[in-house]
């Protein structure tokens, strides 16, 4: 397991109100869970750049927070990118991207690590 240093945890909630976290400041919240809140349901339509954590095996329906993401040709589901992303010079992370059904440019991510 990789260990990420020399980042202020503090500061992520507030770099992710005007930017996407890169992969490596993904990583060391992932691996840091513990110095984080751990959200037990899901929020209602939270404001963009908002930051959660779940523990996706006990809240299953995490991706339920009021919001219309564009729908696959079924119609039920939503329709996600899938990516692997890269720390250093290999796969550390999952990431599912959707996109809003009203405005495409808004959008939420959802990421975990390949080896917990």
């Amino acid at each position: 397991s990789r260990v990420v240093t020399g980042f202020d945890i503090n500061k992520f909630n507030q770099e992710a109100q005007s930017r996407w976290l890169r992969p490596v400041e993904v990583l060391y919240i992932l691996q840091n869970h513990e110095s984080f809140n751990i959200a037990q349901k899901p929020p209602q339509k939270p404001p963009g750049g908002s930051l959660f954590l779940f523990n996706r095996r006990v809240l299953r329906y995490f991706r339920n927070d009021g919001y219309s993401w564009q729908k696959k040709k079924n119609g039920k589901t939503a329709r996600e990118g899938h990516e692997r992303l890269k720390v250093g010079n290999s796969d550390a992370i999952n990431c599912y991207y959707a996109r809003g059904e009203q405005n495409s440019c808004f959008q939420r991510r959802s990421y975990w690590m390949l080896d917990p």
